[in-house]
């Protein structure tokens, strides 16, 4: 079964919407969490869905549209709500815009999904303006080359790494979540292969 793929657009600051970097990569079921529905409707997107507490958009939602509207007393974040909102309506790979930059408190719950949502083998990659963050468990990703800065860090007490086609190659080292050793990093060949030996790396790619 081909996967399908969710677009949920979040609440984070954002100097564009759609970005340039990813707009292409919008796509999919498209669902707005809570103020992602201002800048959905800003750019001219209709989501399939609109879901949160709505304490922060100032639209409201169009007719026509699915709203799955929340007590705004609620363990989950408007975002973590959105992203199972898109898991039940069958998609497994999750893209997260607009995700990073605003409250750190939330980018820091942003990360924790990214683990809960490894841990369920579903796929998922939050994005900001500029930024794009994943975690990676058991397994090699190849990055294409990047005008940027590439950062690997554990995503847990350990984690076993390696890196290649970078500035700072690595292979098989422990990073640990007490010092940041994979922090900056560069590709330097036509594409970097990081693999996650053991425990689970959390990947930032940070484009100039």
């Amino acid at each position: 079964m081909k996967n399908r793929i969710a677009s949920i657009i979040c609440g984070a600051p954002c100097a564009e919407f759609p970005p340039k970097r990813f707009s292409d990569m919008i796509e999919g079921l498209v669902i707005a969490a809570d103020k992602g529905l201002d800048y959905c409707l800003a750019a001219g997107i209709t989501p399939d869905a609109a879901v949160g507490d709505f304490d922060s958009a100032r639209e409201s939602v169009p007719q026509g549209v699915e709203c799955i509207r929340v007590s705004p007393i609620k363990d989950d974040t408007d975002m973590s709500l959105a992203a199972e909102t898109a898991i039940k309506k069958g998609c497994d790979i999750l893209r997260f815009f607009c995700a990073l930059g605003g409250r750190i408190s939330h980018s820091c719950a942003n990360f924790q999904m990214l683990k809960k949502f490894l841990k369920n083998g579903i796929s998922a990659c939050l994005y900001g303006d500029n930024t794009e963050v994943f975690a990676l468990e058991n397994s090699t990703v190849k990055i294409p080359r990047f005008d940027g800065y590439l950062s690997i860090f554990s995503f847990g007490e350990s984690a076993e790494a390696s890196a290649s086609g970078v500035k700072y190659p690595m292979s098989s080292r422990v990073l640990t979540n007490d010092f940041p050793l994979g922090v900056s990093n560069e590709i330097t060949d036509r594409y970097a292969e990081i693999t996650a030996h053991n425990g689970i790396l959390l990947i930032i790619k940070e484009y100039n």
